[in-house]
């Protein structure tokens, strides 16, 4: 029977992830086998489209003539309205267009081509801003799947599921259902026939993937009850292993199990067992033939508590290759191939204040390497399996004498390949050191400098100073490896002065800094601040009441919240800097970390973000060529509600709603007073936004 590894949407098309193909290469090394399917990608040809755009043209503007034929629109209709306004007529030009998207991020020469490429990314957002006016009030991208205001909540999902308001349900009927095309089958096209399946896993990586796994889940188990359908990856770990047990039986809800921490023997140790779990009678009988199975949570019949197996943490000395052979490469959105490689998994350091990542209960998983000469030579056989010279090497970040060791191994192999990586910055990485990462084929860095002052630096535990990290980052880019800093504002107990230290210091460093991004702190469930918030002069921790998955914390500072004044004043002199810059987000060149950038790069060399881009300034502002008025109805008809009216009616409202239900706390309603929770919710929002008059047709 067949046995499925699938990766949703939404997450980056322009190179396949690594989690599946890591799983692929240790049951493989093990005589099992599951099929990968990078659904995430198929996804995004199927929703750019031409076919695909002109019915969601066609959609935009029939909804648009139903309101606007309305006598007046409540708030959540004006609100809509106004996100239709203004998709139809960018939409026109998206169908105008004589290259699509993908043809352009496909083609080197088109890729390359400034102005070209930067069409195609606002060509892409145009879609975007398209769908979710169709689908609002969810917003989507490649980097987010949510409702507009709102956190999710179970209930949230539920009538998300229930209501199949995904824009993808008809994408998953034609992939698993009968076709309705078998010369589209005959020619290519995804099928995936669930008849013969006993397994189904589906990783979540992102938060942006949680909404569409969840609906995979729910849709594949209706379509094949006797298959096993699973949850895993870092995210809906992150997610599920700090709920209580009331929310982990409800996440259960949505699969046979959910796989925590680590997936490699929770497979390897399942797999055997599915065939007497399909033969065993009754839900006890189930529980018992996999109650032993690793890392893996399941809903416990006789208790109805959830219960994980033993725990389980691999050696990664024992860690085989990922195997990219399921993929279909040059269907990812870019030119040239890259493969993600992990040769260390965890972090050395681990003890960074804000930090929570991977699988892990807190901080960052135990830090463990593959030895560097068996990385050069797995890098050695993927390169010649795949044709492919760059790779990003996808970790939470190698240790600087790791990365030295790696280097090293890769150039007594002569292995001519192009890299990328995350590292943190160390007194270790001294100006040889650096030549010869650049010799072994290093040519971007992405560094956690996080803080420009020296106060909140230590405040964060990061061991290292400004003046380090200053010289460090000089020695590497003076070696020719471009350099990416990551930066944010508002730590806890960071005073504005402080926050400005770090845009001051990126300003006069930007001559060696080659791509930055300035966030803006977020509190992790797992990270050490909070697990001692005191100590960061946090005097309360706590959720939104619709935020069930828990997700976006709150807190409270001794200091109080910044006023908009401040972040004003902060958010101009970032402005001031970034201008140099050709800033773009995730996934396209111009962002931290992506497979568009590393390729922008190596072709252009470290300065590219402050030459090349520059020479398309219209188009890669965001101008796009004029559009020719189209023949679908509802896209150029006049406007009979004042959009300006409803963008005011929302800055008033959302000016006084967010702060009052995210700051205002009550005591939590389904714990019994067991904690506070913010107001915001699902019927809150709604409750607040009855409150707002109709607008009635031809007010202005």
């Amino acid at each position: 029977m067949d046995r499925l590894l699938l990766h949703p949407p939404f997450a980056d098309p322009t190179q396949p992830y690594l989690s599946l193909p890591t799983l692929k290469g240790y049951l493989r090394a093990r005589q099992l086998d599951a099929r990968v399917v990078d659904l995430n990608v198929e996804a995004a040809h199927f929703l750019l489209d031409r076919a695909n755009v002109e019915d969601l043209a066609r959609q935009l503007g029939l909804r648009f003539l139903k309101l606007n034929h309305s006598d007046s629109l409540d708030f959540a209709e004006q609100r809509e309205y106004r996100r239709l306004c203004e998709a139809r007529v960018k939409i026109e030009g998206l169908l105008a267009a004589e290259t699509s998207p993908i043809e352009v991020f496909q083609n080197r020469e088109r890729f390359f081509d400034p102005a070209q490429y930067s069409i195609a990314r606002r060509h892409v957002e145009v879609f975007f801003e398209a769908l979710n006016a169709v689908h609002f009030p969810f917003r989507f991208d490649f980097n987010q799947a949510g409702h507009d205001v709102l956190p999710w909540s179970f209930d949230l999902l539920e009538t998300y599921l229930g209501d199949a308001l995904s824009p993808l349900d008809g994408f998953y009927r034609r992939v698993f259902d009968a076709p309705e095309d078998w010369d589209a089958v005959a020619s290519g096209a995804l099928w995936l026939p669930l008849d013969d399946v006993e397994f189904v896993g589906i990783s979540v990586v992102f938060p942006s993937q949680i909404p569409e796994a969840l609906y995979l889940a729910r849709f594949v188990k209706e379509r094949a009850p006797r298959a096993f359908v699973a949850l895993g990856g870092p995210c809906i770990h992150q997610v599920v292993v700090h709920m209580d047990s009331a929310l982990q039986a409800r996440a259960l809800g949505f699969a046979d199990a959910i796989g925590l921490f680590e997936g490699e023997e929770t497979l390897t140790q399942l797999f055997p067992c599915l065939e007497s779990w399909r033969a065993a009678e009754g839900e006890v009988e189930r529980f018992q033939v996999l109650g032993d199975v690793p890392n893996l949570l399941l809903l416990d019949p006789g208790t109805r508590e959830p219960r994980m197996g033993p725990r389980s943490s691999l050696d990664l000395r024992d860690s085989p290759a990922p195997d990219y052979s399921d993929l279909a490469l040059d269907r990812y959105l870019a030119p040239s191939r890259t493969l993600l490689y992990a040769p260390t998994r965890g972090c050395y350091w681990g003890k960074c204040s804000f930090c929570y990542y991977g699988l892990a209960e807190t901080a960052t998983a135990e830090y463990r390497e593959i030895p560097p000469e068996r990385a050069a030579a797995d890098l050695a056989r993927l390169s010649q399996r795949h044709g492919v010279r760059n790779f990003y090497i996808s970790c939470d970040v190698l240790s600087p004498s790791y990365a030295v060791r790696f280097a090293q191994a890769l150039i007594e192999r002569g292995l001519k390949i192009r890299w990328s990586s995350d590292l943190k910055i160390e007194k270790y990485f001294t100006p040889e050191r650096c030549e010869l990462l650049h010799r072994s084929g290093l040519r971007s860095a992405a560094f956690g400098i996080e803080s420009g002052s020296d106060r909140i630096l230590e405040l964060m535990r990061k061991g290292c100073d400004r003046a380090t990290m200053t010289q460090v980052n000089r020695a590497f880019h003076d070696a020719g490896i471009a350099t990416e800093w990551m930066t944010f504002t508002d730590h806890p107990d960071e005073t504005v002065d402080e926050a400005l230290e770090t845009v001051t210091w990126l300003e006069e460093e930007s001559d060696h800094v080659d791509l930055f991004i300035v966030g803006e702190f977020g509190l992790e469930r797992g990270s050490h601040i909070a697990q001692d918030p005191g100590r960061y002069g946090i005097q309360k921790i706590y959720y939104a009441e619709g935020d069930e998955l828990r997700i976006y914390a709150l807190f409270h500072q001794r200091m109080g919240e910044r006023s908009q004044e401040e972040r004003e004043r902060i958010d101009r002199e970032i402005r001031k800097v970034s201008a140099k810059y050709e800033h773009h987000p995730y996934p396209w060149a111009g962002a931290n970390s992506t497979h568009h950038t590393l390729l922008h790069f190596l072709e252009f060399g470290p300065k590219v973000f402050r030459t090349h881009f520059q020479q398309a300034q219209a188009s890669s502002k965001g101008a796009l060529p004029d559009s020719r008025p189209s023949h679908i109805a509802g896209l150029r008809e006049y406007e009979r509600f004042s959009v300006d009216t409803i963008v005011k009616r929302e800055r008033s409202f959302f000016a006084e709603y967010l702060p009052r239900a995210l700051y205002t706390t009550i005591p939590a309603r389904r714990t019994g007073g067991g904690g506070e929770q913010a107001l915001l919710s699902l019927e809150h929002l709604e409750a607040a936004q009855s409150g707002v008059k109709p607008l009635r047709a031809g007010r202005r």
